[in-house]
């Protein structure tokens, strides 16, 4: 789980019960020589892929005797017994292995390189992981390839090693928590916030608040979240293994974990009014490993700040990054736009300042920055060792993301020798991002989840109760891709259309005629109109959107999620937003619809959108076009939608 810097802002906690006795520390299973114990009564195995666990399930080495370093969250409960995983073939590396290690340098296993041969490409790998400390999470664990070069020559392409589909396998059973801290555990695949089907605002505005705080905190741990309803003042069902209840509701102000040390444990968030979100900050600002008790409550939160001043460092960021380079070697860093405080961007000028071995004699090195694949700076590497230089990076050139990458060439005079050394390449972390601020509210999915910094309106309109879910979960995907806290505000559904302010709404398109909105797509029941006036098509049964435009009269942008008929139209959007390997940011256009048969597409409606994404009208009729072949009527009439829109624009530039 992350931890965030208890300064970060102000809170006062009351613990109201008496903390109990840590649980006693688990003992380390057999040596990895010898067989596995029998488990314990009541354990079982739990397969977690890497990428469950917000670890990159992929590693690739680009030389040997380097080392790459995971932290591995362990479950409650349960040990680590063994990784595995497949290596591929290696690319000009001699006889070797892979070492694994943890942080005390305890040796686990090695994984011995295939040899380059077809039955070989790709080899499956079991390693025993029974010697790795269990008593505290996460596990680090140390990968480091090892070679015999027989010669100590280094020739040929670049060394590459590839290992894929890492999965740890545990063993135990995850006790029922006891006290508010052990409720959030290490690890946590599902979470189920339950509100009273009445909710009034503060009740839906503390759920919200909840949501983004939990994503945040289990960064980069992909849990998913969602709302039910329940009746007011009754019990959650039980929730099963690694998955938490939080019911929120009206009541006296607290957090107070019920029925703790049983299956029916569940935690309750109450309060009135402001108190109810106040509670959330015991999480936000990383107090719950405090509240070792049964209950507690925060008395006084202040709420997250924007980062204030126009200029920051790299170290700041975490932007930092150092290597060994011998021929080529990518360098990348990055930082996401909300990191870089509320409000739009017009352009970022870039100080990059960098430390290397100095390259003298015959041998040559060069430098090329990229800025999100376009190069901004380029140079030769000479005996001063230092980089010095300035750039500045226009806004439209990255979208939620900006990634430097930092491609170094090394060409020593002698390449195949046993004397050769790589040349080292290191970042200064006093490197500066110097923010101009500006510009015209930006529309599509790209412009956000930063365009709602630093604080927002979410607006519900009743017309089904499960709007609350589907605000939550678009809220925490793009919450997924933000490194800052996303602070909803709930409003009523005219305040928040005739606000300046950004927004998020969830309404029918019934409901939105109570506004002078203008959507992407709109319409009612099957008569829908695209992009205004511009163009009318039918579509039997109706279409369910998320839309993420740009108001302008408002100078804001506005997401909706919104029907033109039934909103289980809406239902497989949602889950296509959560399955997309890049959650929200996999998003292109601006609007994603879905007919009757449940089919999502995404298609980029405003030009501003179809400039932002640089999609040629002809590359984006052929797309949309080959979506007619699926044979889903509201696939056929956005496509066409969408193209002759682009076409239009073409022929009346």
């Amino acid at each position: 789980m992350k931890r965030g810097s208890l300064l970060a802002a102000v809170s006062a906690v009351l613990l109201l019960t008496i903390p109990v006795a840590a649980a006693a520390a688990l003992v380390a299973p057999a040596a990895s020589a010898q067989p596995d114990p029998p488990p314990a009564p009541g354990a079982e195995d739990l397969r977690l892929s890497w990428s469950s666990l917000g670890l990159p399930s992929d590693v690739r080495f680009v030389s040997a005797n380097t080392n790459q370093d995971f932290r591995m969250p362990l479950p409650a409960g349960f040990t680590p017994r063994r990784l595995q995983g497949q290596i591929h073939a290696p690319v000009n590396f001699g006889p070797g292995f892979v070492e694994i290690e943890d942080a005390r340098g305890t040796f686990l296993g090695a994984v011995n390189l295939p040899t380059v041969s077809p039955d070989q490409a790709v080899v499956p790998f079991d390693v025993d992981l029974s010697q790795a400390p269990s008593t505290s999470s996460p596990l680090t664990l140390s990968f480091t390839v090892r070679q015999n070069t027989g010669e100590g020559q280094i020739c040929g392409p670049g060394q590459e090693l590839h290992i894929s589909q890492l999965t740890t396998i545990y063993a135990g059973a995850e006790p029922p928590p006891t006290t508010v801290d052990t409720f959030f555990a290490p690890v946590l695949q599902r979470l189920t916030i339950y509100a009273p089907g009445d909710a009034d605002r503060s009740e839906q505005e503390a759920v919200l608040a909840l949501a983004s705080a939990v994503e945040r905190a289990y960064q980069p741990q992909p849990v998913s979240i969602t709302v039910a309803n329940k009746p007011r003042d009754t019990p959650p069902p039980a929730a099963g293994q690694l998955t938490r209840a939080i019911a929120v509701e009206r009541g006296t102000a607290g957090l107070t974990l019920t029925n703790p040390g049983t299956t029916e444990t569940y935690l309750r968030l109450s309060g009135r009014g402001d108190q109810l979100t106040a509670q959330v900050a015991l999480l936000r600002d990383d107090l719950q490993s405090m509240a070792q008790t049964t209950a507690a409550r925060v008395d006084q939160a202040v709420s997250p700040t924007d980062r204030s001043g126009d200029t920051v460092t790299f170290g700041e960021l975490s932007m930092e990054g150092k290597d060994e380079v011998l021929r080529t070697s990518d360098l990348t860093v990055g930082v996401d736009r909300a990191a870089l405080g509320g409000g739009r961007l017009e352009k970022v000028r870039v100080h990059l300042l960098a430390d290397y071995t100095p390259v003298d004699g015959d041998d040559v090195a060069t430098l090329v920055v990229r800025a999100n694949d376009d190069v901004v700076h380029s140079a030769e590497l000479d005996t001063s060792g230092r980089v010095d230089t300035a750039f500045d990076v226009p806004s439209d050139q990255f979208g939620e993301r900006l990634t430097l990458t930092l491609t170094v060439t090394y060409t020593p005079r002698f390449l195949c020798s046993s004397m050769i050394a790589p040349l080292t390449f290191q970042i200064d972390e006093e490197s500066t991002l110097t923010v101009t601020r500006g510009g015209a509210a930006r529309g599509g999915f790209a412009a956000l989840p930063s365009g709602l910094m630093p604080a927002f309106l979410v607006a519900l309109d009743g017309s089904s109760p499960n709007q609350l879910d589907y605000a939550a979960r678009v809220l925490v995907a793009m919450a997924r891709v933000s490194s800052v806290e996303l602070i909803p505000r709930v409003v009523e559904l005219k305040s928040a259309a005739a606000s300046d302010q950004p927004a998020l709404i969830v309404a029918s398109s019934a409901g939105l005629k109570q506004t002078d909105l203008n959507p992407p797509v709109s319409g009612e029941g099957s008569a829908i109109r695209v992009d205004g006036d511009n163009l009318r098509v039918d579509v039997e049964r109706g279409v369910g959107s998320v839309q993420a435009f740009a108001d302008t009269p408002r100078d804001r942008p506005v997401v909706l999620v919104t029907t033109t008929a039934a909103w289980p139209l809406v239902d497989p959007l949602i889950g296509y937003i959560e399955g997309l390997p890049g959650g929200w940011s996999g998003l292109t256009g601006d609007v994603l619809a879905a007919g009757a048969q449940g089919t999502p597409t995404d298609v980029a409606i405003r030009s501003d959108v179809v400039a932002q994404n640089a999609v040629a009208a002809d590359d984006s009729s052929n797309r949309h076009w080959g979506w007619i072949a699926a044979g889903v009527a509201v696939l056929v009439a956005l496509a066409i939608a969408a193209g002759w829109l682009a076409l239009r624009r073409r022929l009346n530039p």
